[in-house]
């Protein structure tokens, strides 16, 4: 059953995704100009951002197309308002917008330090829109389905390698949220899926009860230190091959260093060459000021934490699953619980059959106890980044995280349950359960995770729809 699932992912989240690259009107996907700007600089020669003179001051940017403004204006009116609509107008005036060569300098703070990686597809597929002259909005659109095919294929491929962890990973990567960010112009739905694979080379190795070869060491410490360099905190995600058993122990660590050094060498680099602050229009922000607040009230980091999930635990809640657009589209509130109960149904095969000893003792516990820690580690870092940079000084609950930020390190989570060979006699059938019976239940628990897909995609198609085109 096992091979079975890289396919079905395969169709389904093509299905999903070329719904959404689509149906979801131009820009209107979180902070899609932004991206296409990082995109589309990379078609100018900058692979690397730079600080540049724009709007009578310094800022991280590059080049970018005076074309793609007059594109995206139309419709500036819809994001963040449920209640606008994406009308004819808009998208006949946006479709009058063509690349021209005029360009000027567009300060992107926020995709900026991004390394180029993860935005090849999108800026393939403008390169190309430009060279036949198509008008912006099918060239953005080309760039979604380019970004989605590529998120797909290493998708399918993490599936295909990823042994006992498969089912749960299927799951992460399909839900709404991951599948909107393939479908855009944004770099997350390859750090999502990069994630994967580079869990996907480990999970092999622990599902089959061997040590890790020294080409899975390099391919997952490669993966880790693409993903490390798009945002500080995932840089902790170097030390994932840890978790694993190594036929070469050397190998490995000298692979954990290297790809630390690249995602800690490039935060580096792009701080001292190309970040400027971010501005926040609502409110100041001084991380200096934030950080002496800080060490005046250390036990103010206690409250912090509590406040934070109050304030926005229910929006963390939503936003990992999917809301959509500029994060202002909801898919219907008994979707949510749904979608949860199917992720942690997904999880409940690995722990069939498993041998009391897989939890305490061994490779087991070693994946358990480096897979928390870098869960719970990397999480911290970004609630603290977002707290020195985004968020007012001395306010008493983190602004600037979303949802989505926590799906690579949902990616993480199989691996801490991928290890142990399932048994006959052991775990749930040593209280009365035959060995038939088991595999009948771990079958239908992953049909239902395989088959959950289909419910979302009409969820959303019909969210989508309602949402953008219907009064």
């Amino acid at each position: 059953m096992q091979r079975i699932g890289p396919f079905l992912f395969a169709v389904l989240a093509t299905i999903s995704a070329f719904f959404l690259v689509w149906s979801l009107p131009p820009f209107q996907t979180a902070d899609e100009p932004a991206h296409i700007y990082r995109a589309n600089m990379i078609t100018h020669g900058f692979w690397v951002a730079a600080k540049v003179q724009t709007d009578g001051r310094i800022a991280a940017g590059g080049p970018s197309d005076v074309a793609i403004i007059e594109a995206y204006f139309p419709f500036h009116h819809v994001p963040f308002k449920p209640d606008e609509r994406a009308n004819l107008e808009d998208f006949v005036k946006s479709f009058t917008a063509r690349w021209d060569g005029r360009v000027f300098n567009v300060a992107a703070e926020n995709t900026a330090p991004y390394p180029p990686f993860f935005y090849l597809p999108q800026a393939a597929a403008i390169a190309v829109g430009k060279a036949i002259d198509l008008p912006v909005v099918q060239t953005l659109y080309l760039a979604r389905a380019a970004n989605a095919l590529t998120c797909i294929a290493v998708g399918f491929f993490a599936l295909l390698l990823a042994g006992r962890a498969h089912l749960p990973l299927f799951a992460v990567l399909l839900l709404p949220m991951s599948v909107s960010l393939y479908a855009s112009m944004s770099q997350d739905g390859l750090v999502i899926t990069v994630t994967a694979l580079g869990i996907a080379f480990l999970a092999r190795a622990l599902s089959e009860g061997r040590p890790l070869r020294s080409a899975e060491v390099w391919a997952s410490a490669v993966c880790f230190a693409l993903v490390g360099m798009t945002k500080q905190p995932y840089a902790l995600l170097c030390l994932m091959p840890l978790a694993v058993p190594a036929e070469r122990v050397a190998v490995k660590r000298l692979a954990v260093a290297a790809s630390l050094a690249a995602a800690v060498g490039w935060a580096v680099w792009m701080a001292l060459a190309v970040q400027t602050p971010l501005i926040r229009q609502d409110a100041p922000t001084d991380a200096m000021g934030q950080l002496r607040f800080l060490l005046d009230n250390p036990l103010a980091v206690l409250t912090i934490a509590v406040k934070t999930f109050q304030v926005w635990g229910d929006e963390y809640y939503q936003q990992f699953v999917g809301i959509l657009g500029w994060v202002d589209t909801r898919l219907p509130r008994p979707y949510y619980a749904a979608a949860y109960l199917v992720l942690l149904l997904s999880f409940l095969p690995l722990l069939l059959g498993r041998r009391a000893a897989d939890w305490y003792s061994g490779a087991p516990a070693r994946a358990s106890a480096v897979t928390a820690a870098v869960v719970l580690a990397t999480g911290a870092l970004l609630f603290g980044a977002l707290y020195m940079v985004w968020t007012p000084v001395g306010q008493l609950w983190v602004d600037g995280v979303q949802g989505r930020y926590f799906l690579p390190l949902a990616v993480l989570l199989p691996l801490a349950f991928a290890s142990g060979r399932q048994e006959a006699g052991a775990g749930w059938s040593s209280g009365g359960w035959s060995a038939g019976m088991t595999g009948v239940l771990e079958r239908g628990l992953t049909w239902m995770v395989w088959l959950f897909p289909i419910v979302s995609i009409l969820v959303v198609q019909r969210t989508v729809i309602l949402r953008y085109y219907l009064d």
